[in-house]
């Protein structure tokens, strides 16, 4: 019961972690890469479920307060290999009854042992395929890691416990790290059947030399970000000089490329020699922000002369739902085309620079 307790939580806790890692995610992926490959994703978002689910076994369930204040003030179990003597103690294992056998693979004494080394194996797995380490390595990282979890336990929960709540135990970093190295042994084996790291490297390399729709979307809200630092920083100064400065003049002495496209290993070039080349990102963050803020704006001047308060909310409703299509028509658009007609107004192309990056 309690580990289905810890996969609850792990699958209640993972889909917020997942939004605060995913925007670091895609940026170093398009910085490294310039591209997204959806089997490495989920190999790193199925390590960081596991570890949620790994941490939260290891500390859950949750005592009330007043049940841990006459447990002693240490709970350390310092005997190495005690867990044989407990299933020695313990089991109902009987080796002339085979009756027996299940019933000791069922008891406690038993089965906590075998969780403890299975706990570990992904652990060791990832850090083979995904990492290349030596099996000194996987030990040396498998023994921090439990020992993470059992420091964990020392600290009474970080302090919000009088007392511990768990016992600390020496076995569970050995079993641990045991199966860490069960886990290295596994996976020798069975990367041999997987595609291999430098495999999916490569294959992102080769979709990075396209810019998709995905890291267009990046380099908008990028540019957007590293133009409203530069704001802040450069206080006094008019936000339109800044936007200037940032999407025309560094472009102009910095390879046509701003900031952000330079992270994303992409450049905006020229495909006809033209003066319109510099109004795209002017006419970009119109059409895509300061367009449906007038709508937002005029629909509240005309909302003030709406008498009726159903009415009122109907329109609002009507309006939200308009902009809301706009955004979705444009993404859809953008996904099937793979540029938009301001590319062509303007006769600009966006190009990766992964190889020129390769090269250097």
């Amino acid at each position: 019961m309690n580990y289905l307790l810890a996969i609850k939580t792990a699958v209640v806790i993972f889909p917020l972690l997942a939004l605060m890692i995913t925007g670091p995610f895609i940026l170093y992926q398009y910085h490294k890469f310039a591209s997204i490959e959806p089997l490495k994703t989920v190999l790193i978002y199925s390590f960081i479920f596991y570890l949620l689910c790994a941490y939260f076994l290891v500390i859950l369930p949750l005592p009330k307060l007043e049940d841990v204040m006459n447990n002693p003030d240490w709970m350390i179990q310092t005997v190495p290999f005690h867990f044989i003597i407990d299933f020695l103690k313990e089991t109902p294992l009987v080796l002339s009854s085979p009756k027996t056998y299940i019933q000791a693979i069922l008891h406690p004494s038993f089965y906590v042992v075998f969780f403890n080394i299975l706990l570990f194996v992904p652990f060791g797995m990832f850090l083979r395929y995904y990492k290349h380490f030596s099996v000194k390595k996987v030990f040396k990282y498998s023994l921090l890691l439990s020992a993470f979890f059992e420091f964990t336990q020392l600290t009474r929960l970080y302090g919000i416990y009088p007392k511990p709540y768990r016992l600390c135990d020496i076995d569970d970093l050995l079993l641990n790290t045991l199966g860490g190295v069960v886990g290295y042994l596994w996976m020798l084996d069975l990367e041999k059947r997987l595609p291999k790291k430098e495999e999916l490297e490569k294959l992102a390399y080769k979709k990075g030399e396209n810019v998709s729709p995905l890291r267009r979307i990046t380099l908008f809200f990028l540019d957007l970000f590293f133009y409203g630092i530069f704001t802040i920083l450069a206080k006094g100064w008019h936000p339109i000089l800044i936007f200037i400065i940032y999407f025309t003049v560094i472009p102009v002495f910095y390879h046509h490329k701003t900031l952000g496209s330079s992270f994303l290993n992409i450049k905006i070039t020229k495909t006809k020699n033209t003066l319109l080349y510099y109004l795209r990102p002017y006419f970009i963050y119109f059409y895509y922000l300061l367009l449906p803020y007038g709508i937002f704006y005029i629909a509240t001047i005309i909302g003030h002369y709406i008498s009726s308060s159903s009415a009122a909310i109907i329109f609002y409703f009507s309006i939200v739902i308009i902009v809301f299509l706009f955004y979705l028509m444009n993404g859809f658009l953008l996904f099937i085309h793979k540029s938009r007609f301001y590319d062509r107004l303007f006769s600009t192309k966006l190009e990766s620079t992964i190889k020129e990056k390769l090269v250097n």
